[in-house]
């Protein structure tokens, strides 16, 4: 747009303007000039001296402030005021998100035109004081529209069932309409279906006949089919998708570009008009994106249909590994979408829910805390969250609760978990897991903790097998330092992290001397953000001391000492017997050091179990109605942190 007449339609609904009759827009039109940016591309950064103003025609810019983005502006929106009515320099760094046409005042102009107009002034004035309260608020900021081109390798299957899961679940989960748009290559042997227009022919097409080729009945997100022809491919990729972007952003403000593997863009091409990348590789690391492309996020997919992939460890966020899931091999793209968003524990499920949570910047994780018996409780917490739709996207645990991580993270739902721990959790259980040693640096070998609490891992070995990421807490007790075990078999890696010092016997792994990761992360909520999630829920069933509350074990050993005359002359009667001394130690210490490590969460979870102690596996059922009770009590405020980071519904 380059003419006076369409500069002035484009700034006639301006608010801003609304001042001016249309003989000044006239005027005031032809002061302006027009301007672009690509996406990346600084317009001013912070403390440069303020020398015009702007109003934005078509596109996006981020408002970045001490490294975070305070906040976006789009057609219609203006900027620079600040600084030239204040004769001040630039209060924030200003970037194009994509690419963006402006108009632009020279400072002496504005000054002419806007300075002595009351209502402008009293206009400008309104916007600086909102743009202000939203920055005291620390809102998080959320983009217009967002566009995820999926891409993948040559010889590599699995675009297209990500890209047509990935638009239904974003849609899903934020609560907005998404376009998914196929970029197939053409057939030459047939003639090109009106339906299928090439997408670099779509920068010119009114926007009632582009509106008219989106299909909103191809199932739970519109469609919109598209071809790329070969001689350039590049420009028209850009322009088509940019034209695309800009006239039905509004409408669809979540865009999937399926790019099929017979179009062949750079990927820094894809990079100019995606805020996300996706790309199936071969394995991680793999990835053909570009890594200077630093305003495009790119996440990459494994997808283990390709006979060039092989598992490996789910112990991160990231990459997102798609394993090989039957009830979606004979299915059409429709039939897979649909099969992903009402199946949410089939295989393929999570690491794409995952996926899109991740791009939308709401990925969850939670942090079980260790506490012998007291983590049964973690069972009723994850119970409760998941009847209440929370999601949970990565588990991390120590002690007994990383027993319960793994379980979770295999697939083992809550529910079977619970009938498990019933079915256990006797009396005959915790005598049976007394295996006495004289070998070991321990009272007990502590080789009965795989046999006893191996059911709560289900079927799943290892963690190349896991639904959901996980990782387990251990100590290394000669340096001090907190391990992360996220390799190799589950029942090894949970007995590390349970090993209570002088009561187990310690795991020895690659040279160190692992016990308890209690000892150092009582409530690893620190590791939750290491593995890459978003908005994290750490869990502390662990509670403080109450004098008189007294283990069976400690019952027993008082009437037994009765009948021990020496107890009587050594005053050691009615004192805690070596276990509990060693335990009730470790729990004080955990109730303390785990509120303190559960600080980093969004959400903190403390469940009352102040009449319970470290050895009432007998009272599992008990434990995890107050996990339940606990977790129900903390919805709101899991409601509230998921609200304050999801976009809002249009």
């Amino acid at each position: 747009m380059s003419d006076q007449v369409s500069q002035v339609a484009a700034i006639r609904d301006v608010p801003l303007f609304g001042a001016f009759s249309v003989d000044e827009l006239e005027r005031l039109v032809g002061l302006f000039s027009e301007v672009s940016f690509r996406k990346g591309e600084t317009l001013w950064a912070e403390g440069d001296a303020g020398d015009s103003f702007l109003v934005v025609l078509a596109g996006e810019l981020e408002v970045v402030a001490a490294d975070r983005v305070v906040a976006r502006l789009g057609p219609g929106d203006f900027l620079g005021e600040t600084a030239l009515l204040l004769g001040e320099a630039r209060t924030a760094t200003v970037r194009a998100a994509r690419r963006t046409q402006l108009l632009t005042l020279s400072a002496d102009d504005f000054g002419d035109s806007f300075a002595h107009n009351a209502k402008v002034l009293e206009h400008l004035s309104r916007a600086l004081s909102q743009r202000l309260a939203s920055r005291n608020r620390d809102e998080v900021v959320h983009r217009s529209v967002t566009v995820i081109g999926v891409v993948g390798g040559p010889g590599l299957v699995g675009r297209s069932l990500v890209a047509g899961p990935l638009a239904a679940l974003l849609a899903r989960i934020s609560a907005r309409p998404a376009l998914l748009v196929g970029v197939n290559a053409p057939v030459a042997s047939r003639p090109r279906v009106d339906a299928d227009a090439s997408l670099g022919d779509l920068g010119d097409e009114p926007l009632d006949r582009l509106r008219s080729r989106v299909a909103p009945d191809r199932g739970p997100v519109a469609h919109l089919p598209t071809t790329l022809p070969a001689p350039g491919a590049a420009d028209g990729f850009t322009r088509g998708l940019d034209a695309v972007t800009r006239a039905l952003g509004a409408e669809f403000p979540v865009i999937v570009a399926d790019i099929s593997s017979s179009v062949a863009l750079d990927s820094a091409i894809v990079a100019e008009v995606c805020d996300v990348i996706v790309e199936i590789v071969a394995r991680p690391g793999a990835t053909a994106a570009v890594t200077h492309a630093a305003h495009t996020r790119i996440f990459e997919v494994v997808n283990l249909y390709n006979e060039q992939s092989a598992p490996i460890a789910i112990n991160r966020c990231e990459p997102f590994v798609v394993p090989v899931d039957v009830a979606l091999d004979d299915g059409d793209p429709m039939s897979q979408t649909l099969h992903v968003l009402e199946h949410p524990w089939s295989p393929a499920t999570p690491p794409l829910t995952r996926l899109a949570r991740k791009i939308l910047g709401v990925s969850v994780g939670i942090a079980l805390g260790g506490g012998a018996a007291f983590g049964v409780a973690h069972v009723g917490v994850l119970a409760a969250l998941e009847a209440a739709g929370v999601p949970l996207d990565l588990v991390v645990g120590t002690s007994m609760g990383s027993i319960v991580a793994l379980g979770y993270a295999g697939g083992l739902r809550p529910t079977a978990m619970e009938e498990i721990a019933g079915r256990i959790g006797n009396l005959r259980t915790v005598l049976s897991a007394l295996d006495v040693t004289v070998t070991r640096p321990g009272f007990l070998r502590g080789d009965r903790l795989v046999s006893i609490f191996g059911p709560l891992l289900g079927s799943v070995q290892t963690f190349e097998q896991l639904l959901i990421p996980a990782q387990t807490v251990a100590c290394d007790i000669e340096s001090g330092e907190r391990i992360c075990l996220g390799e190799g078999r589950l029942d090894a890696a949970f007995r590390a992290s349970s090993s209570v010092p002088m009561i187990w016997a310690p795991v020895r792994r690659d040279g160190r001397t692992l016990v308890d990761g209690s000892m150092v992360d009582p409530v690893p909520a620190e590791v939750v953000r290491e593995m890459g999630a978003d908005l994290c829920i750490a869990v502390n069933v662990v509670p403080q001391l109450q004098k008189g509350v007294t283990t069976a074990l400690q019952r027993v050993y008082q009437r037994v000492n009765t009948f021990n005359p020496l107890s009587y002359t050594s005053g050691s009667r009615d004192m805690p017997n070596m276990f509990d001394l060693v335990m009730n130690s470790i729990q004080s210490l955990q109730y303390e050091l785990g509120n303190f490590k559960a600080i980093s969460a969004d959400v903190r979870i403390n469940v009352e179990l102040a009449e319970f102690t470290w050895i009432d596996f007998h009272r599992a059922l008990e434990l995890i109605d107050r996990g339940a009770e606990a977790a129900r009590g903390a919805l709101p405020d899991i409601e509230r942190m998921l609200a304050e980071h999801l976009p809002q519904p249009t």
